[in-house]
């Protein structure tokens, strides 16, 4: 008897002991993870698996991790297991991942399978659903074009390839040298990297020799004043090969990336510097910048708030003054999806901008895309198909004269080489790659497309560590939803971004309106006893007036909103305010859209699930009176009046209210309009 009570007791104290360290072992795993330091929390979650079977959330990192350091096969064991138990919150993402793998391995139809069975899950998170949707339609269209020759080629670059990551390769028009960046050892400091073999990336340089082979260029335009111990990322050159944009990690931090600039001076290249505020938006990180031929409009890729999830393709137009860029404008929902969207390119050839993503329709990984358009209000978005595309990342797509490159961990599923492709006419090269009968299966279904798409609205070092070649990582990235809902679900240890009510301002003013109150008091109230990290205030002004002005009123609104935030009692450390200057106008714009452009955006940063009430705001298209629309819309009169700030009386045309609705309601469009009915408006009516 005594043994037996031994024997428990020391299983009770080893149960307990464990127990207890589940906590502390998780706080690493997180630490490690959020940091990028994939292998090292790889250790911690297994540990925590082992010990607690239960513990989903563990097992779901763990498989994430493998799914991040490229060990796919044991990723797609814990995929599977999470797949196969039931009633846990991690299943559907873990069924998402694993057909993702197996969509890598060309096997379409059996991915297809599950992402149509995700389809069908009533409980699956909306953007998921969404998300299982386009990879769906993706694995349809790989199998339609798996046995298509286009007759274009592409040809891995060995002479330029190493063991090590090689990517984002450009010609420098000044010497025709291949610019690119590499994770090979180079002279110079180099912080090693974790999460992969080699080190942190810098810019290296090659030259053709006579007999067409390449090497390492010499002293000739070296780059080592534009390398540093941190990461340097692809870049573009000017027309002229005078100006060199690229990308730069120099924080003691290590967790901004901003897009420098350097100039070709008598043969060497001068310290960079960094572009102004409105390209390096601070807490974002900037990178993968694309010069336009004429040198005036410059695309990048970043993660700041106001986009569409991830990563997303910004584009800013540069001023009278050198380097006076303008207010970065986001490229809009039909090219930024909800996951990451990198690598721009824009052809001033053929007037279309190419990019990598692996939020649209596609092979799996990341894809290659074009959108084209007569404006990139309504562009088209074509996958660019086999053998441009493959099941694994393919990146970085750019031309140089008569020779393009892109960039694919293709060859052993690992490491990034450069491919090339021989291009006799830019214009025509991309005119036959994406019309005719070439790619007509890959043009992607209307249904993912918005024609309101153009609302405007990675490097990552910690401790030496943690660089990751595509997508940004931030210590609690968003998991971004396709569908509007007033609730933010957050997975443990993530930071959530929840988008509140647009607040409007009348034409060339920033004083509050009585319903903007209304709804910036309401937000407060309801902040009042919640945790939350941050709130994010995104200005914006219509087109009409120099640009110079409306970047001066957006700042304007922006700072009126806080202003009144605070004196409800938020605190002003915990607000930004972001002016974005003007929405472009399409030039034919309907003055309903350019009320709705007059506006600040709130976007509320938490830690923890939140959960909003949010009114929808409506023009009024028809002089009435305030107990006549409550009458139509079907509310209470006290009630409107509350919530548009006691108004009353006689409501003119073109006024904005705010009203509260429990889901989708319609409304008489020849009385009432919202920002969606405005795709039914054309400039005339």
């Amino acid at each position: 008897m005594r043994r037996t009570l031994t024997v428990f007791v020391c299983l009770f104290i080893s149960v307990t002991a464990f127990c207890q360290s589940v906590p502390k072992l998780l706080r690493l795993a997180d630490e490690h993870y959020e940091n990028g330091v994939y292998n090292d929390a790889i250790e911690f979650y297994d540990k925590i698996a082992g010990i607690d079977t239960s513990n989903f959330f563990a097992r779901f990192r763990l498989a994430d991790c493998y799914n991040k350091t490229l060990q796919y096969e044991e990723a797609k064991t814990v995929f599977l297991e999470l797949s196969n138990i039931p009633n846990h919150e991690y299943r559907a993402r873990s069924m998402y991942s694993y057909a993702g793998l197996l969509k890598q391995e060309t096997r379409f139809d059996e991915a297809d399978s599950i992402y149509s069975f995700l389809i069908s899950v009533p409980d699956a998170e909306p953007y998921l659903v969404e998300l299982s949707r386009k990879q769906s339609e993706g694995c349809q269209l790989a199998l339609r074009q798996e046995k298509a020759n286009k007759g274009f080629t592409i040809a891995v670059m060995e002479e330029i390839n190493s063991k090590f990551h090689d990517f984002g390769a450009v010609i420098n028009p000044s010497n025709n040298h291949v610019v690119l960046a590499t994770t090979r050892n180079l002279p110079g400091t180099q912080y090693e990297e974790l999460q992969y073999e080699g080190l942190l990336p810098d810019l290296v340089s090659f030259e053709s020799r006579n007999n067409g082979r390449f090497r390492m260029s010499s002293s000739n335009q070296e780059f080592s004043k534009l390398n540093t111990k941190w990461p340097e990322g692809s870049g573009s050159f000017t027309k002229d090969g005078s100006t060199f944009y690229f990308s730069s990690c120099q924080d003691e931090e290590g967790a901004a990336c901003s897009i420098m600039v350097s100039y070709l001076e008598d043969g060497s290249w001068t310290e960079p510097v960094a572009l102004n505020s409105y390209i390096n938006e601070p807490g974002s990180e900037n990178k993968q910048p694309a010069i336009s031929v004429t040198g005036d409009t410059l695309f990048f890729s970043s993660n700041r708030s106001g986009g569409n999830g991830g990563s997303d393709i910004w584009m800013s137009l540069k001023g009278l003054e050198k380097e006076s860029w303008t207010p970065a404008i986001n490229m809009g929902s039909v090219i930024n999806s909800p996951e990451n969207e990198i690598t721009p390119y824009f052809s001033s050839a053929f007037q279309c901008l190419l990019f990598a993503s692996d939020g649209h329709v596609g092979y799996g990984g990341y894809d290659l895309y074009a959108a084209k358009g007569e404006s990139f209000f309504e562009p088209q978005i074509y996958n660019l198909g086999d053998p441009f595309n493959s099941t694994w990342d393919d990146t970085y797509f750019a031309i140089s004269d008569t020779v393009g490159f892109l960039s694919s961990n293709r060859e052993d599923h690992e490491i990034l080489n450069v491919f090339s492709f021989d291009v006799n006419n830019e214009r025509l090269f991309l005119s036959l790659l994406i019309s005719g009968e070439s790619l007509i299966d890959a043009r992607l279904a209307s249904k993912f497309r918005d024609i309101e798409s153009l609302d405007l609205v990675t490097f990552r070092v910690e401790d030496y560590a943690g660089y990751d070649l595509f997508e940004p990582v931030r210590p609690s990235k968003p998991k971004p939803k396709i569908l509007e809902d007033n609730t933010v679900e957050v997975v443990e240890g993530e930071v959530a971004e929840l988008r509140f009510e647009k607040l409007y301002y009348d034409y060339g003013t920033y004083t509050l309106r009585a319903e903007a109150k209304s709804g910036l008091k309401s937000l407060a109230e309801q902040l009042k006893d919640i945790t939350f990290q941050s709130i994010d205030i995104l200005a914006f002004t219509d087109s009409i007036g120099p640009n110079a002005a409306n970047q001066v009123l957006s700042k304007r609104r922006g700072e009126s909103a806080k202003e009144y935030l605070v004196s409800l009692g938020i605190d002003s450390a915990q607000i930004n305010v972001f002016a974005r200057g003007e929405i472009p106008s399409s030039g034919k714009d309907h003055w309903f859209r350019r009320i709705f452009r007059r506006r600040i955006e709130v976007i509320v940063k938490a830690a923890s699930g939140l959960q909003l009430n949010q009114a929808k705001t409506y023009i009024v298209r028809r002089s009435t009176s305030l107990d006549k629309i409550a009458e139509t819309l079907g509310v209470d009169y006290e009630d409107l009046r509350e919530w548009n700030g006691g108004m009353k009386g006689n409501v003119k045309a073109g006024s904005t209210i705010r009203v509260y609705e429990d889901g989708d309601v319609e409304r008489p469009i020849n009385l009432f309009v919202d920002e969606e009915s405005l795709k039914f408006f054309s400039a005339k009516n």
